[in-house]
């Protein structure tokens, strides 16, 4: 059997658990980026439809309930939860007509904690 050296032992362990958390940290990051984008594309979608009198009265109602029937156990798009994505969309596009550098295909890799802070206002609970 070989002598452990607990230094040796203790760095080692502090090496890979460091690895570790930083992975999980940049993966949470990517998982967070992509699906503030995704709420972006879907409020953009849905403005562009809703506002431009595409869609009538009660038509986010049915999408959510489709959705819900489609991809059963989906979570995140309640009919409150789609308007917040379409006012997520809406707000960010005013934002950016104010702030001409930031550009709607580099969204994802823009998000501060800023914004954020205002996707928990616009999007407060995940039903």
């Amino acid at each position: 059997m070989i002598e452990l050296d607990n230094d040796k032992l203790s760095n080692a362990v502090q090496v890979i658990k460091d690895a570790i958390l930083q992975s999980q940290q940049r993966a949470l990051k990517m998982v967070n980026q992509e699906q503030l984008a995704l709420y972006y594309g879907v409020g953009r979608y849905i403005s562009s439809n809703t506002r431009t009198k595409n869609w009538g009265k009660g038509f986010i109602e049915n999408i959510s309930e489709q959705l819900r029937k489609e991809l059963p156990g989906l979570r995140g798009f309640s009919v409150t939860n789609l308007r917040n994505m379409r006012t997520f969309y809406e707000e960010w596009r005013l934002l950016e007509t104010a702030n001409s550098s930031v550009q709607t295909d580099e969204f994802a890799r823009t998000i501060d904690k800023g914004v954020r802070k205002v996707v928990v206002i616009l999007i407060p609970n995940i039903e």
